[in-house]
């Protein structure tokens, strides 16, 4: 396995109390893969890691556990085809038995479920889809299989939001979202009451930043509390009760600042007494000078306030970074964080103690990213080409849904349109081709380096009568739309959809402050709580051609500027640059770099894996207009190191 690397992303650790003073804590690895320790009494140290064989996630995508009674234990993560996939362990059991698809929902890869025990051996989780909803799935004894998935209601909010659970009793559930909006909304269902789910209701008129998750408690019996990090980076909180006709709150609690949409997590030790943890710094100017710390607040009967913000320790981790908080027995609080360098922590509270004990490191698992080794990335020849035609005529990119080549032509002059999308398979054979729509086509309109995701082709569209925006196509042409979005100073160039949270990128095309605009896939409103700050690069960064998200994370940008054509490799999490390479004019003097996507395949016996198109400019009258020359497009092919971590 490949190196971390700091600044990438780490990943989020969960952790069960499964039965008194039983620990278990789950995380994906490097590697994809989803591992689990576990600690009980008579042991000097965590035991693990081990890997739940069968199933590779995204690398720091969440895994949730939940114990649906004494020693039995249940886990979600959404696998790399953005579907939910559940394993399942009980004591006795020599393995985990898993991994079972749930259902047919697709979601974003780093979609958190959220699962929740409402009584003995019944098990009902959570996940917001694709589309923004809400869906709902259930498992009891009896149940051959999982039974959803369900939609809860119209609420809106983005791609693979938190939703939150909670049973505040017996088959009573509570669920929390913070919508589109910004607005915190629940619902709820309890049984034999409700055949459907009733809400959403808004509580009170907070807004945060939509996928900001909401944590919930139920401290005792129909007894709710709810915590959020608001718009100022602060920690708010709301309470319901069975007299209330309306929730309360919402209260700010301290003076520890995180990031916003950062996560909160609280836990009930016993009876009406809660802990709440936070990655975060103080305020003001000791904030500034202040390293990352895990704190903890907390409140009990007899308060008139929260008991202000203490640090767990000495431990350096992510602003913001989920912590897996646990009661393994009354009054006893168990707390895990993974490190900046990608290690897992853990320390511990219970009553007598004056301070926390720990940190403890918990094996040697290492979450986060891989370096990709771009200086590593060797080009091994040419996959696919066109010379002399007007499908190669100003190409701009290509793209695959996995078994085709789509190349974009912004060809064409004042009265002949020829912008196009052609198909063709693996060995150049063209299939098919759709012209851009009269009502789309003008003067100079320009077709971009387009996107496959989950269906549909995305191409970008730039001064088409229509304006700027995505030419959204199916692969086999049968359907397609065009959505206008705005023009930004010169957006569009290129487009691809991030899979782990189902926006779709562009930039710039000369990007002076190294920006990925957001947009919502469905009808390309703005979303820029979602936009993606790429970090330093080793290279110039400017003339942004294509770029390309893989399902492991990684965000590829090819650059067009003659004998520094180049290529970068980011972190789709953090926007971390792991490194950038000059690429040179591949033999042309009018060589200009354009898309670039992803395919595994030989070429020649080499496995390659990267793919940029070069469009050679010919110094001639196109054919296009009725010249007798033509562009010549190369789509160079590159072999890289670990392919299963790109």
């Amino acid at each position: 396995m490949g190196n971390f690397v700091p600044g990438a992303g780490v990943g989020p650790i969960s952790v069960i109390s499964r039965g008194p003073n039983k620990l278990d804590a789950f995380a994906v690895g490097m590697d994809g893969g989803v591992y689990t320790a576990a600690w009980e009494p008579g042991d000097t140290a965590w035991r693990g890691w081990w890997r739940i064989d069968g199933l590779e996630a995204a690398p720091c995508a969440p895994v949730c556990a939940v114990s649906r009674s004494a020693d039995k234990l249940d886990i979600f993560v959404v696998g790399l085809d953005r579907r939910v996939y559940g394993a399942a362990w009980e004591k006795g059991n020599t393995k985990w038995y898993g991994w079972w698809p749930i259902g047919s929902l697709k979601t974003v890869l780093h979609a958190p479920v959220s699962a929740v025990s409402r009584s003995a051996d019944k098990m009902d989780i959570f996940v917001t889809g694709l589309d923004g909803r809400v869906y709902t799935a259930a498992w009891e004894p009896g149940f051959k299989e999982w039974q959803g998935w369900r939609q809860i209601g119209n609420v809106q909010a983005p791609p693979g939001a938190p939703v939150s659970a909670v049973s505040r009793a017996k088959d009573k559930l509570d669920i929390f979202v913070v919508g589109q909006d910004g607005r915190v909304y629940t619902a709820a269902w309890e049984q034999p009451r409700d055949t459907t789910w009733r809400g959403w209701w808004q509580i009170g008129t907070m807004t945060t930043s939509p996928r900001t998750p909401v944590c919930a408690v139920s401290r005792s019996a129909d007894l709710l509390d709810i915590f959020v990090v608001g718009p100022d980076g602060r920690v708010y909180s709301a309470a319901w009760g069975p007299k209330d006709t309306a929730w309360r709150g919402w209260w700010r609690i301290g003076s520890i600042r995180t990031k916003l949409r950062a996560s909160v997590s609280a836990v009930s030790r016993s009876a009406d007494k809660m802990n709440i943890f936070v990655a975060g710094k103080p305020t003001g100017l000791l904030g500034l000078f202040s390293s990352v710390r895990v704190y903890t607040a907390e409140w009990q009967p007899g308060y008139v306030n929260w008991r202000d913000w203490r640090t767990v320790g000495n431990l350096t981790t992510a602003l913001g970074m989920p912590i897996g908080a646990v009661s393994r027995s009354e009054n006893m609080l168990d707390v895990v964080a993974p490190g900046t360098n990608g290690r897992v922590y853990t320390a511990a509270w219970q009553p007598g103690d004056t301070q926390w004990r720990g940190w403890w490191v918990i094996g040697n698992l290492v979450t986060g990213m891989t370096d990709p080794r771009v200086n590593d990335w060797n080009r091994v020849g040419v996959s696919f080409k066109q010379e002399n035609n007007s499908y190669s005529e100003e190409a701009q990119g290509v793209t695959t849904d996995g078994e085709m080549w789509f190349l974009s032509s912004s060809a064409g002059g004042d009265d002949n349109n020829k912008r196009k999308i052609s198909k063709y398979d693996l060995k150049s054979n063209r299939l098919g081709e759709i012209k851009l729509p009269e009502n789309l086509w003008k003067k100079k309109a320009h077709i971009g380096a387009p996107g496959y995701f989950d269906g549909w082709l995305y191409v970008p569209i730039q001064k088409s009568k229509n304006g700027w925006g995505v030419w959204k196509i199916k692969p086999n042409f049968s359907e397609h739309k065009f959505l206008p979005g705005e023009e930004g100073d010169d957006r569009f160039s290129w487009c691809d959809v991030n899979p782990l949270n189902g926006r779709l990128y562009t930039s710039e095309y000369s990007e002076k402050d190294k920006k990925l605009f957001a947009y919502d896939i469905e009808t390309l409103t703005r979303r820029p709580e979602d936009d993606i700050q790429l970090g330093s690069t080793p290279i110039h960064f400017d003339e942004i051609q294509g770029g390309v998200f893989t399902i492991r994370g990684r965000l590829i940008i090819s650059r067009s500027k003659g004998s520094s054509n180049g290529i970068f490799c980011f972190s789709a999490v953090t926007g971390h640059c792991f490194g950038g390479k000059y690429l040179g004019k591949f033999g042309s003097a009018w060589s200009e770099l354009e898309g670039v996507t992803v395919r595994s395949l030989q070429l020649n016996g080499t496995p390659i894996h990267v793919h940029v198109l070069e469009l050679d400019n010919d110094n001639s009258l196109p054919t296009c207009i009725g010249g007798g020359g033509g562009d010549d497009c190369y789509l160079h092919s590159y072999r890289v190191p670990e392919p299963e971590r790109l």
